[in-house]
C-alpha cells in the first residue's frame, strides 16, 4: 500500500532513542504514534484542513536526514540581520548553530538534551502545538533533532530576538524539522523577528517543517515579524502556536515569497481575559507555486480582541488559499474579532480560494469578516500612463501600493527598506501575462 511506503520512508528518519529530557522524549514518541496512525495529510479527521493541498509530489518523494555542520559567519552574509545588540538564534537544517548565535545574559536558552534552568518548561513543551491536531505537527515532533527552549524574563527593557531558520541546500532531498518553545514572562516587552531562507538551488527538492510555540505571561507584549524567502522546489510547512494569558498582546506581521508548496499556519488561544492578538500578512506567488495561509484565533474567555488581515499578490499559474477562522466560545462574551482578506490577481491563470469564517457560541460579540479578489485597475493604469509613466513602471507602482500597507507594519526602517528592495526586485520577474 502507498501509505506503508510513505511511512517507511519517514521511519528511516525517526530516532526513538534520543537523548532528550524524558518529557520531551515522550512528545517525540507520541508524535510518531500519531503520524504512524494517520500518515501524510489528508486523513479523515483533518480532511477539511488540507482540502486544497496537493500532496501527490510528496507521496513520491524520499527525503534524507540532515546532520549538524559548522559554518563561518559569512555563510549568513546574504541574509537580513539586525544589529549585534539583538539576540540571534541561527538554526541550519534543523540544528542550532551555537557558534554564530548571539545570546545575552538576559535570555535563557537551552536545548532539550541538557535542560537545567528551564526544566520546568518541559511540562509546557508540546502542550500548545499538539500532536493530535494535525499530521505535520506530529511529524515535526517525531523527527525534531535539536529542539530549543527559550525564556525571556527581563521586564525592565525591550527584549529583541531574531530566529533565523536556514535550509543550507547542501543536502539533496533534505528534510529538517526545527522546533522551538519561547516563554515570555509576565510584564515583558519583546520584539521577535522570524526568518526562513532557502539556500537550495531551484532543482533541489527539500522539506522543512518548523514548529514554534509561544507562551505569553500576564501583561506581556510581543511584536512578531515573520519573513519567508523561499523559491524553487521547496516544500515548507510552518506552524506558530500561541497561548496568551491575561492582558497579553501578540501583534504579528508576515511577509512571504513562496516556494513550490508553502503553508503558514498560525493560531492563538486567547486564554486570559483582556488579551489581544493581530495576524497580518503579505505573500507573493508566481509560476506554479501554491501558498496556503491557515490563520485562526480561539476566544476562550471574555473581553478579548483579535484582528486578521492578509493580502495576496498572485501571478502566473499560482494558487493561494486563505483560510481564516475565529472561534468564539460560549463564555467569551464582549469579544471583538475582525477578518479581512484582499487579493491582487496579476494573471488570468492565477487562482485564489478564500474562506473567512466565524464560529460563534456567545451572544454579546462584535465580529465581521470579508474577502475581495481583483485585477489591476485599467483606469488607474491608463491615468498613470497618461502622466508619462510607462506601463511596466505603472504596474509596479500599483503592486507596491497594494503591498505597502503591510510592509509599513514592520516599523523598523532598515527592515522596511530590505523588504521594499526584495519586492522591487521581484515585481519585474512576475508573470503578468493576460491581465489587460
Amino acid at each position: 500500500m502507498l501509505s506503508d511506503i510513505i511511512l517507511n520512508r519517514f521511519k528511516n528518519l525517526y530516532e526513538p532513542n534520543s537523548k532528550f529530557d524524558k518529557k520531551i522524549k515522550e512528545i517525540k514518541i507520541d508524535g510518531w504514534k500519531n503520524f504512524k496512525n494517520h500518515g501524510l495529510p489528508p486523513s479523515p479527521h483533518t480532511s477539511e484542513l488540507w482540502k486544497y493541498t496537493n500532496f501527490s509530489k510528496l507521496y513520491n518523494s524520499e527525503f534524507s536526514k540532515t546532520s549538524k555542520k559548522n559554518y563561518e559567519h559569512e555563510f549568513y552574509s546574504s541574509l537580513f540581520s539586525k544589529q549585534t545588540d539583538w539576540n540571534t538564534i541561527f538554526i541550519v537544517d534543523g540544528f542550532y548553530d551555537e557558534k554564530n548565535s548571539i545570546i545575552s545574559n538576559e535570555i535563557i536558552l537551552e536545548n532539550a538534551v541538557n535542560l537545567k534552568n528551564l526544566k520546568y518548561l518541559n511540562k509546557q513543551f508540546g502542550s500548545i502545538a499538539i500532536n493530535s491536531e494535525n499530521e505535520m505537527i506530529a511529524l515535526n515532533s517525531s523527527l525534531m533533532q535539536d529542539p530549543i527552549i527559550v525564556s525571556i524574563k527581563n521586564s525592565n527593557k525591550v527584549n529583541n530576538l531574531q530566529i533565523i531558520i536556514v535550509n543550507s541546500g547542501e543536502n539533496f532531498h533534505s528534510s529538517s524539522f526545527p522546533r522551538l518553545f519561547v516563554e515570555f514572562a509576565p510584564n515583558t516587552k519583546s520584539n521577535i523577528v522570524e526568518m526562513f531562507a532557502n539556500f537550495a538551488d531551484n532543482s533541489n527538492e527539500n522539506l522543512t517543517v518548523p514548529v514554534i510555540e509561544y507562551l505569553l505571561g500576564k501583561k506581556s507584549e510581543v511584536s512578531h515579524k515573520r519573513i519567508q524567502i523561499d523559491h524553487g522546489n521547496s516544500n515548507y510547512f510552518q506552524f506558530d502556536r500561541i497561548l496568551q494569558n491575561e492582558e497579553s498582546q501578540f501583534k504579528s506581521t508576515s511577509f512571504s515569497f513562496s516556494g513550490l508548496l508553502s503553508r503558514y499556519d498560525i493560531h492563538s488561544d486567547l486564554h486570559g481575559i483582556n488579551s489581544y492578538c493581530s495576524f497580518h500578512g503579505l505573500y507573493v506567488t508566481d509560476k506554479n507555486q501554491h501558498q496556503e495561509n491557515e490563520i485562526s484565533t480561539t476566544h476562550s474567555v471574555e473581553r478579548c480582541s483579535s484582528d486578521q488581515m492578509f493580502k495576496g499578490i498572485l501571478a502566473g499559474e499560482s494558487r493561494a488559499i486563505f483560510s481564516g477562522k475565529v472561534l468564539v466560545k460560549k463564555n467569551a462574551q464582549k469579544t471583538r474579532a475582525f477578518q479581512k482578506d484582499f487579493n491582487f490577481l496579476l494573471s488570468k491563470r492565477a487562482e485564489v480560494d478564500t474562506k473567512p469564517s466565524l464560529e460563534i457560541y456567545a451572544d454579546d460579540v462584535e465580529c465581521s469578516h470579508g474577502a475581495t479578489a481583483g485585477n489591476i485597475d485599467k483606469n488607474m493604469l491608463f491615468y498613470l500612463q497618461s502622466r508619462g509613466i510607462n506601463k511596466d513602471q505603472a504596474t509596479s507602482m500599483l503592486i507596491r501600493g497594494f503591498a505597502q500597507e503591510i510592509i509599513d507594519e514592520f516599523q523598523d526602517e532598515l527592515l522596511i527598506e530590505y523588504l521594499e528592495k526584495l519586492l522591487d526586485e521581484k515585481i519585474p520577474t512576475l508573470d503578468v501575462e493576460g491581465i489587460m
